[in-house]
């Protein structure tokens, strides 16, 4: 009898994490790349045939549709190249650990995207949530555990909020069991309201939207680079977003109301988090807050109510995953060989590293939203599916839209200065003295890397014949909405033709007319010294430093939007007020019994 892919999507997985708590490293590898491998023929399987359901005693535990299809097929894709990339070169105290986890991971993963039933989808989604935790245990910064626990806080109490929220659906339609694809909750009672709000938090929080990504910059800047890419930047991304989906397309029949709600929360989180990647120096944790940015553009398509934006939303999370790995893997292998991450420290790598140096720039045109390249493509669906919207609505929630939009694009631009900032600062410019010696990274991080920016330029180039045509449409499709039909007059083509004949007459004419002389640098006469080499990070202190931007900039220093730290300081503050409030009389506490009775027969009269 043929196993069901189904099953053997979870079971490898999570047969080989448990194998390889007893294989030496080489062995791991090897073992974690067949699975992927073997992975990723599965996840091809479903996604182009009908597979039967798995049943337990008559309920339906994992199913698969188009939209878990392709989110499975970019769990074992990115898995893979993340795979390649590690291969070689990861911090050798953390091997073991790394690679017991990462097929784990992957085992979890699938299980979210696959479960029908309530309780097997919050199985895995915890244990997915707990991998996390443990990944952030594996960096080697003062921080770690900080962070790490910092990390589990967030994510696990959002996970409460998620039970919560999916039980209370459970009580809200009994007609539907335990199933998830057969609800569609009305908002016609405050039990849906506050179930809708449970599985946002959940959603969000996984993601890294606003105001519950704190997590995500410190994740970033304190984990193994590879697993930040392969989770904040890439599974975290995929099932979070894919929950968001499922709420906003099946789980609900949501009013405009909440539409407009979460596109603002969609902007908030473009806005808030590019801001904050403007100003960083450390390269981690610019691209962290820019994994929260890009959140926001698939929070504002998928919660827009647009089927054009909805599916620009998809595709936005299919890129985001792309070049944001990319980009995190890029900056990897650049701290793997100058043993920094710091931007102040890096410069002129472009030369010696040239491979990584073109990856990176790929990933940086491709998130800063710069045509032909795949980010452009999904952005552009967002806006115009907003626009859409916005037409049609009356005036007060059309200027509440606009302005929604106009912060998505504003931060679209700072977002292009950001990586501008990045891209200078590590490969353009004056090389350090000390970096002198630095060489192109290992075959396997660059061939990674270099796959992985080749994709970003595939899937822009044939937006609609791929990632549209064959993942995101079906999905669409298949939940009853029809397939915007008209995408304007973009071709992406021929803007590729026109930038290539732009570029050649740009060096026909420096052919013909250059007249270049190269000079020292001198500084009163003198050659400069090294302390005085100019570095990319400088011109972004002005913005730092700008009025009113600096007040806020210093209360986001001092952690006053940081969800976690608030309720840290929050519950402490309350809990010294208890203390207070019981100092070990009894007569305070007999006062305290009859004041909770009288307000319990209030209630209750009530």
């Amino acid at each position: 009898m043929e196993s069901n892919p189904l099953i053997l999507l979870i079971a490898v997985p999570l047969g080989i994490a448990i194998v390889n708590l007893v294989l030496p490293v080489v062995l791991r590898k090897i073992l974690t790349f067949l699975g992927l491998v073997y992975g990723l023929y599965l996840a091809i399987v479903i996604l182009l045939q009908p597979v039967s359901d798995v049943m337990l005693f008559g309920t339906t535990v994992f199913t698969v549709d188009n939209l878990a299809a392709f989110i499975v097929l970019f769990i074992h894709i990115m898995g893979l190249l993340i795979l390649i990339f590690s291969i070689k070169g990861i911090q050798q105290v953390i091997e073991k650990s790394f690679f017991v986890l990462y097929p784990f991971t992957i085992a979890f993963c699938n299980g979210v995207a696959l479960s029908d039933h309530i309780i097997s989808f919050v199985l895995f989604w915890g244990l997915s949530g707990l991998t996390l935790y443990l990944f952030a245990l594996l960096g080697r910064t003062d921080e770690t555990s900080q962070t790490a626990k910092k990390t589990l806080i967030i994510i696990g109490g959002s996970d409460a909020f998620l039970i919560m929220g999916l039980v209370l659906l459970h009580f809200i339609q009994p007609s539907a069991g335990w199933s998830l694809d057969a609800m569609s909750i009305p908002f016609n009672e405050s039990g849906a309201i506050l179930a809708f709000v449970l599985l946002l938090i959940g959603a969000f929080a996984k993601a890294g939207g606003v105001p519950l990504h704190t997590w995500v910059p410190d994740f970033s800047k304190d984990a193994p680079v590879e697993g930040t890419a392969f989770l904040p930047a890439s599974m975290d991304k995929l099932i979070g977003i894919y929950l968001l989906a499922r709420i906003m397309m099946s789980l609900f029949e949501v009013p405009f109301v909440a539409h407009m709600v979460v596109i603002t929360l969609g902007a908030l989180s473009v806005i808030t988090a590019v801001m904050m990647a403007l100003v960083q120096h450390n390269g981690r944790k610019l691209l962290g807050y820019h994994a929260v940015s890009q959140v926001g553009y698939m929070i504002m398509g998928i919660g827009s109510g647009s089927v054009l934006a909805f599916a620009g939303g998809l595709f936005h999370m299919i890129n985001n995953v792309i070049y944001k790995t990319g980009l995190f893997l890029t900056l990897g292998s650049v701290e793997k060989q100058t043993g920094t991450n710091n931007l102040e420290d890096l410069g002129g790598l472009g030369k010696v590293m040239p491979m990584t140096f073109l990856a990176a720039l790929i990933g940086a045109l491709s998130i800063s939203g710069i045509p032909p390249f795949n980010g452009f493509f999904s952005k552009w669906m967002i806006y115009q599916g907003l626009l859409e919207t916005a037409a049609s609505l009356t005036a007060g929630y059309q200027i509440w839209l606009l302005v929604c939009i106009i912060l998505a694009i504003f931060g679209s631009a700072l977002t292009l200065a950001s990586f501008l900032k990045f891209i200078h600062t590590i490969y353009l410019g004056k090389r350090p003295e000390k970096l002198s010696h630095i060489r192109e990274t290992s075959s396997n991080q660059w061939i990674a890397t270099g796959l992985i920016a080749l994709v970003c330029v595939i899937f822009g180039l044939f937006a609609l014949s791929i990632p549209l045509g064959q993942f995101i449409y079906p999905a669409i499709t298949e939940a009853g909405w029809n397939a915007p039909d008209f995408l304007g007059m973009y071709q992406p083509q021929l803007v590729i033709v026109l930038f290539a004949v732009a570029f050649g007459i740009g060096m026909l004419v420096y052919f013909l007319t250059k007249n270049v002389r190269y000079a020292e640098t001198y500084l009163g006469g003198v050659s400069a010294e090294e302390r005085f080499r100019v570095v990319g990070t400088e011109f972004y202190n002005e913005i730092r430093n700008m009025t009113p931007l600096h007040t806020l900039y210093d209360a986001a220093e001092k952690k006053f939007f940081d969800i976690y730290d608030v309720g840290a300081k929050s519950t402490i503050g309350l809990a010294k007020l208890f203390q207070k409030g019981h100092p070990g009389q009894l007569q305070l506490y007999l006062l305290y019994i009859v004041l909770g009775f009288l307000i319990f027969l209030w209630v209750a009269g009530v």
